[in-house]
């Protein structure tokens, strides 16, 4: 029959048909499937590192402040779970001492063998040549812990002091701030390393590497802090002020001559402070001539 015959050449056989419907799904859904794909590494990389494009400031601080770790004043610097510990109070102490001697080169001698015997060092010296002293100044820095004996036997050595001051300061708070500031920044440097061992794309890395110089950066300011405290407060710091008076400053004879000096310099700088005031002065004296010439007409009228 001819029915038949032009069914077969005309339609689709059921086997054919399932194949066709097949290809086009596989043809519509491939490209979701590609960006669903592709997107996974990304969105990976984007919830664990959250200051890449697109993360809120909130995620970003949640991220680079975790919580802070509990701080003790006993024990060893830090423990494995974390604990940030100070051994005792971090205090910086320094002093000044100013007095005079008869003689320069034996009271330098006898401070250098008590900076030696303390176990300080010499940080800064200069000297000073005036009109009547001969004057020098040592910067000793010395173990916090030998401060206290050298400032004593220096007392000791000294016969009269013109002045002496010593200063304590606790920088015990702002030692754990930094220290907190610092393990958070080192928590936060090895996620990151975490996160750039697993970031696939080019952008991603660049993304993390930004992010790991940002944290870099406050370690080192950090680490750079400690180390400054830890150096005053490790050595505290005396500033010795010393002096000779000449010979020829002890005589009448000397001191007249150089309170005459003193005298004239004086006078100097008055003339020139006086010149420096000129328009006030021409204006008082213009002041006074108006009420002169004034007073004068009111005599003559009367």
């Amino acid at each position: 029959m001819p029915a038949p015959e032009a069914c077969s050449s005309g339609s689709i056989t059921p086997p054919r048909r399932v194949k066709a419907l097949a290809g086009f799904l596989l043809v519509f859904l491939l490209p979701f499937l590609v960006v669903s794909c592709g997107g996974n590494g990304s969105d990976a990389v984007q919830k664990a590192l959250p200051d890449l494009p697109g993360a809120s400031a909130e995620r970003f601080r949640a991220a680079e402040s975790p919580a802070p770790s509990p701080v003790s004043l006993a024990g060893p610097t830090a423990d494995d779970g974390g604990t940030i510990r100070i051994e005792s109070p971090k205090i910086i102490r320094e002093g000044q001492i100013v007095f005079e001697t008869s003689d320069l080169a034996a009271t330098r001698t006898g401070i250098d063998t008590l900076v030696t015997l303390h176990k300080g060092y010499l940080s800064e010296e200069r000297q000073y040549k005036y009109d009547d002293r001969i004057e020098e100044r040592l910067v000793i820095r010395v173990p916090a812990d030998n401060f206290g004996a050298l400032v004593s036997d220096l007392e000791k050595s000294v016969r009269r002091f013109d002045s002496k001051t010593v200063s304590a300061r606790d920088v015990t708070e702002d030692f754990i701030d930094v220290s907190r500031r610092l393990a958070v920044k080192k928590e936060t440097e090895k996620r990151y390393l975490g996160i750039l061992s697993k970031a696939k794309t080019v952008r991603d890395i660049l993304e993390v590497e930004r992010a790991l110089g940002r944290v870099r950066a406050d370690i080192e300011s950090f680490e750079g802090r400690l180390k400054y405290l830890e150096n005053r407060t490790g050595f505290s710091t005396l500033t010795i002020t010393f002096y000779q008076l000449k010979p020829e400053s002890v005589g009448f004879a000397s001191q007249f001559r150089v309170a005459l000096s003193d005298g004239w310099n004086n006078f100097m700088l008055f003339l020139i402070g006086a010149v420096s005031l000129w328009p006030f002065i021409l204006a008082g004296l213009a002041l006074l001539l108006v009420l002169f010439f004034i007073t004068g007409r009111k005599k003559t009228a009367g």
